[in-house]
Parts: C-alpha cells; sequence; structure tokens
C-alpha cells in the first residue's frame, strides 16, 4: 500500500462514532492515519466518549475541531467522513472538494437536491475522490445477489420494513440549540430527516438500484401522517410509508416502512423476481428456478428441486459496522491505489437514489402524483423542492 490516507471525520454522533470505530480499525492495519475529528460541540469530542463507541481511538495526533472551515484550511487531511445531519449542510462539501479534499458523504447528503447537485458538481470539476455512505452495497449477501441477477431481468422488487419510531437511541445532536426538538434525536423530526423515507429508505432504494445496476425512473408515494396531537411524544414523521418505483429498464419496485410508536419491534421482508427466478431470504439466500429443457414440465417439480442456494446463512444485519468498515477501506484504498472502481458508489451515482426518495416525499404531497426522476431533478415544475427556502 502507497502509503496511508490522512482522514477526519465532520460529525461524531451515532453514526460518525460508527465510522470513528471503522476508521481506527483500518489505523491499526496502516490503512489511514485518524487524523482530524470535527463536531461543533465540545462533548462529541470528548476522548473517553469516542472510545465508547470505538475502544481502540486514541486522542494522540489527531486534531479537535468545532468548525469544518478550519479543518479544510488546516490541510490536515486528504480525505473528510461527512456524518452531519442532512439540513446542516452549508456548502462543506464544495469548499473541501475545492481545496482538494476526497469526499465520503454519509447519506441523505441534503434535504435540498440543488445543494447536492452542487456539491456533486464540485467533486467532478476538481477530480476529488467521491463516495456515498451506501454500506450495503458491500455485503457479502448483496454482492451474490447482484451476480445472480447479471444476466436477468428483474421484474419486481418488494421490501418491507418494520421497526418503531424510536429506532434511533442515544442523542448527541444538539438540536435544540439550532431550531430542532430538545427531547428526542434528529432522525425523528420531519425537518432535520426530510422523513423516514429520506432518512432510512435511502437504503432499501439504492440497494434496489445496486441488485439491479439500473436507476430509478419514475416514483409514486402515499404516507399515512401521525395524527399532530401526537407529534410533542413521538415526533412529526409519518406512521406509514408506501412507494412504488419505475426501473429504466422496466422493473418496479415497491418498499414499505413502518414507524409506530409503543411497538419496539424490528422486522424485514424482501423478495426478488426475475422474468423466471424467485429469490428469497430465508435462513439462507435462495432462488427458485426450473432449469429444464422443456417446459412446462410433464409433473409439477418439488420445491427443493428449484431450489438453489445462492449464499449460506445466517446472514449478518446489512447496516451491521462490518460492511462499514469495508466501505470505508474500499474508498481509502481506492484512493491510495488510483483505482476509484474499488468504491461501489461514486457521489455522482448516489443523486438517482437521493432524487428518488425526495420525489416520493413530493409526490404524496401532491396526492400520489407519478413523478418522472428526470423532470424532478430539472424542471421549473419542481423547482420549488429542490431548494432550500429562504429564512426570513
Amino acid at each position: 500500500m502507497p502509503g496511508t490516507l490522512r482522514v477526519g471525520v465532520v460529525g461524531v454522533g451515532q453514526r460518525g462514532l460508527n465510522h470513528v470505530n471503522a476508521l481506527t480499525q483500518l489505523q491499526k492495519q496502516e490503512v489511514v492515519q485518524l487524523a482530524a475529528l470535527c463536531d461543533p460541540w465540545a462533548d462529541n469530542l470528548d476522548e473517553a466518549k469516542v472510545k465508547k463507541g470505538a475502544p481502540l481511538y486514541s486522542q494522540r495526533g489527531v486534531k479537535l475541531f468545532s468548525n469544518v472551515d478550519d479543518l479544510i484550511r488546516s490541510k490536515a487531511v486528504d480525505a473528510l467522513w461527512f456524518v452531519m445531519p442532512p439540513n446542516q449542510h452549508k456548502g462543506e462539501i464544495v469548499r473541501a472538494a475545492q481545496a482538494g479534499i476526497a469526499i465520503m458523504a454519509e447519506k441523505p447528503q441534503s434535504l435540498f437536491l440543488d445543494e447536492v447537485t452542487e456539491m456533486a458538481g464540485a467533486i467532478d470539476r476538481t477530480g476529488v475522490p467521491g463516495t456515498v455512505g451506501f454500506q450495503m452495497r458491500y455485503d457479502p449477501w448483496y454482492v451474490k445477489l447482484r451476480e445472480y441477477l447479471a444476466d436477468k431481468w428483474t421484474v419486481s422488487m418488494t421490501m418491507i420494513v418494520e421497526s418503531d419510531v424510536a429506532f434511533h437511541g442515544r442523542k448527541h445532536t444538539h438540536t435544540e440549540e439550532r431550531g430542532g426538538p430538545a427531547d428526542r434525536v434528529w432522525t425523528a423530526n420531519r425537518a432535520w430527516s426530510g422523513t423516514t423515507m429520506v432518512e432510512a429508505g435511502i437504503h432499501q432504494t439504492d440497494l434496489m438500484r445496486y441488485w439491479t445496476d439500473d436507476d430509478v425512473k419514475w416514483v409514486q408515494a402515499a404516507y399515512v401522517e401521525r395524527p399532530q396531537k401526537l407529534w410533542a411524544a413521538e415526533g412529526d414523521n409519518p406512521v406509514a410509508y408506501t412507494v412504488t418505483y419505475g426501473f429504466k429498464k422496466g422493473g418496479v419496485g415497491n418498499i414499505i416502512f413502518t414507524r409506530p410508536a409503543r411497538v419496539y419491534f424490528s422486522g424485514r421482508f424482501d423478495y426478488v423476481l426475475s422474468l423466471h427466478s424467485l429469490v428469497k431470504f430465508e435462513d439462507d439466500l435462495v432462488a427458485y428456478s426450473y432449469e429444464g429443457k422443456e417446459y412446462p414440465p410433464v409433473q409439477r417439480p418439488d420445491p427443493k428441486s428449484v431450489r438453489r442456494v445462492l449464499a449460506r446463512g445466517p446472514h449478518a444485519d446489512a447496516m451491521g459496522e462490518h460492511n462499514t468498515l469495508a466501505l470505508s477501506k474500499a474508498f481509502a484504498e481506492s484512493i491510495l491505489l488510483r483505482k476509484p472502481e474499488m468504491a461501489r458508489a461514486t457521489f455522482k451515482s448516489g443523486l438517482n437514489s437521493l432524487a428518488a426518495v425526495l420525489a416520493a416525499g413530493v409526490s404524496h404531497e401532491r396526492g400520489g402524483e407519478r413523478i418522472d426522476i428526470d423532470a424532478f431533478t430539472g424542471s421549473e415544475k419542481y423547482a420549488r423542492y429542490r431548494r432550500r427556502p429562504v429564512q426570513d
């Protein structure tokens, strides 16, 4: 490996600590040097606190910053991992790219598509490496599924994610100091998260794109709003989300998200249908498909005879820190080895996933209107949804 990559992390909350944990492991492997941490609140930079989330962390040799621009000007890093609430971005990624710093941006990169388009343009113009925090692209089962579907036409995908509204636990971001909720994590607040579909459902959206090597063409959505009388106790994000995607190759995708209160249960259901096969997530990752030369067969085959194991279980949580580690390692090594293909998503390619989840919210707001993604990203009709509102 030609040297080590000097890395900084901007935002040391719940997700930021996951990245610090991964980077300290990579530092032990001499892939990166964790050179800087930045967070506007001093308590998030406390060494003892950071060590609770990243046991290998030592503040020795790590520069601490409360302001991103001071970190950018310091020339202390070659790459920055941006792990900020999406509504808190104020052009930092653009300025980092202009300074020649590589960018790993957690999703969603902003709640306003025009801002993210500007970020992508700066990364393209400067030529710095850039990626987005889609760690599930590094999951071994999902890689196997992508390989299996590579020569097939995927016609339908369904993903159901059941989880309670209190899914995220400890509050790290002092949202109360910036006009946000004082008594809950920012992900439960619409103005900060853009809804659960934007903050979390972007992962499932991106997975569908990754599995099929495709892009979302249109979206149609309907949400069930949480009664306003419950906002004080439960936050103002919807209780349930139903989103349908149309893909450019002709397939469709369905995502159902639930975020009730008082349930305290999490579950998943996924299936993928190609023209002649059905993939299911059982104890193993399996595909059901009749491979006989004669069709239809004389006798109906037993399900066991058409069952093919694509990957053996048990399946580790695809959102787990092992995939965060894999993402960080792949991106760091892609920079060091000058092999951008090692990173499984570019910053620019992530725009379609973000546009899709933002447009889903607009579809709901406009009564279930089917929204073309190209129109959403470029037409005057949707311009007001793409830009950050002007503050009075």
